[in-house]
């Protein structure tokens, strides 16, 4: 057994990290950027080189971005200074930004591990659902893109560990350090509130009859502390916050119509995003239905947990089971958006009780091991290849790129080009470039060069029934332009003399 020799099981675990992380900069050093990369990109570097976290790229008459040259309200600070202190340690580029969540997706992994085993006692049972999530498609994919959603998971996941593993010995320092975690959380995004409940779940759950009033001052200063901080910032433009934050905010809680949300829920986040609805421009096929395999996986962990009362009346496998509710509830009910980024706060606790299920029929006989290491491998198998295949697509490479050395050569210095954000991280953030969806509807503003990708016809699409006089400008404007490139899904007009 390797669990014999630590030290081949360390040296295992040590190779498996390196192939698993090379996997990941294989993805993420491929993988076309996206505008919600380049805002928060841009407002830290603006943040560690100019102390100020505006950004320079949105229309400054825009109604929705006022102050937007100063601060960046839309994004919560946490990751903002997170990011300034990374890009003075590994520089500023793309890769970078990519690299960072990867390294938190790490710390996420190894935050499950910890927490599972100190609810179960079991290596086993850990490390299990550890590689398991660690397999999932989404999981890799989030950690091969530069947004804070594996920063949240693992500052949340992590204040399980942390609480689990001193709490007995050390009750005070635990609830001290698992709110501190969460308040970083929460300062990086809202669904740091998951984390929220789910810690103070485990706390009455394991301790309310520990719980006094030096527990709760505790667990109160890290939360204080931080809005002592944020409200200064918010504070030093409070009207730019208000419309900014309102801007961002709107339509996100779904407790304000559950039933469409639940709707939304089963049509976003399990049907089109396991490859069973439209896709991606350039992502299509029949091998992305493929993902739904892991729909399979997480029916049969969790349907057959719940199925069990063997399993049900565990005290080992009750608080995960509890922990995977809350989760579940709180992303199909609080959040409207059904983003597929927010996925990696739920897949992990799917195949926990996934590992569970399959452990517990294992070590009782009805499953054959044998058979669960070859289904197991299977499922691992395909999301593992669904990766391969973008790598392999390369849309950084082959239609990102190409675009942006084509706008390179065509324009002046002086040329304006309205772009995604997106478009900065190759093209330059300081190349006279604006990200100006309305064409200049506000401003007034005619650009040299106008580039359209997935990002723009979907909210020209969009603008249509929602903002029909805008909508009818663009489509003035661009009948102006003359269509000059054209390739993997990018389209570059160039304004008629």
């Amino acid at each position: 057994m390797v669990t014999s020799h630590p030290r081949l099981a360390l040296f295992l675990l040590a190779a498996a990290t390196v192939l698993y992380t090379a996997l990941l900069v294989e993805a993420a050093a491929t993988r076309k950027p996206w505008n919600d990369e380049a805002m928060a990109a841009q407002a830290a570097y603006n943040l560690g080189t100019q102390g100020r976290t505006g950004v320079d790229f949105w229309d400054v008459k825009s109604p929705f971005y006022p102050g937007i040259k100063q601060h960046s309200y839309y994004i919560f600070p946490f990751q903002l200074c997170a990011l300034a202190v990374w890009y003075k340690l590994a520089g500023f580029s793309l890769l970078s930004t990519r690299v960072i969540s990867i390294l938190w997706t790490l710390l996420m992994l190894a935050a499950i591990n910890q927490m599972i085993w100190c609810l179960t006692k079991s290596r086993g049972l850990a490390l299990l659902s550890t590689v398991l999530a660690a397999a999932d498609y989404h999981v890799m994919t989030e950690a091969a893109f530069g947004r804070y959603d594996t920063m949240v998971a693992a500052l949340g996941f992590g204040a399980y560990a942390l609480f689990l593993s001193l709490r007995q010995k050390h009750l005070l320092l635990a609830i001290a350090l698992s709110n501190l975690s969460i308040a970083m959380a929460g300062a990086t995004h809202p669904n740091g509130l998951i984390y929220f409940l789910g810690l103070w779940f485990l706390v009455l759950y394991f301790d309310r009859s520990r719980v006094g009033w030096k527990i709760l001052a505790a667990a109160a200063i890290p939360y204080l502390v931080g809005a002592i901080f944020w409200a200064r910032y918010i504070f030093e433009d409070f009207r730019s916050f208000q419309t900014q934050f309102a801007m961002n905010s709107g339509g996100r809680y779904g407790m304000l119509h559950p039933i469409d949300t639940l709707i939304h829920e089963i049509q976003y986040r399990y049907i089109r995003f396991y490859g069973l609805g439209p896709h991606s421009a350039g992502h299509s096929g029949g091998y992305i239905r493929l993902k739904a395999l892991s729909l399979v996986a997480y029916a049969v962990g969790l349907v057959g947990c719940l199925s069990s009362r063997s399993i049900r009346s565990d005290a080992r496998f009750q608080p995960l089971l509890a922990l995977l509710g809350i989760h579940f509830f709180y992303l199909t009910f609080c959040d409207n958006m059904k983003f597929a980024y927010y996925l990696v706060h739920l897949v992990p606790l799917y195949w926990a009780a996934l590992a569970v299920f399959v452990y517990q029929s294992v070590k009782r006989g009805r499953v054959p091991q044998w058979a669960v290491v070859v289904m197991l491998g299977i499922v691992a198998a395909v999301q593992v290849g669904g990766i391969l295949a973008k790598i392999r697509l390369n849309d950084y490479g082959k239609s990102y790129l190409p675009a942006v050395e084509f706008v390179k050569r065509q324009a002046a210095p002086t040329d304006l080009v309205a772009a995604s954000c997106s478009f900065g991280f190759g093209y330059g953030f300081d190349r006279n470039l604006i990200d100006d969806d309305t064409l200049g509807y506000y401003n007034g503003k005619r650009p040299r060069f106008i580039v359209a990708e997935e990002i723009y016809e979907s909210t020209w699409q969009d603008m249509e029934p929602l903002f029909p006089a805008i909508y009818r400008h663009v489509r003035d404007v661009l009948s102006t332009y003359k269509l000059v490139y054209d390739a993997a899904d990018y389209k570059v007009y160039r304004a008629q003399p």
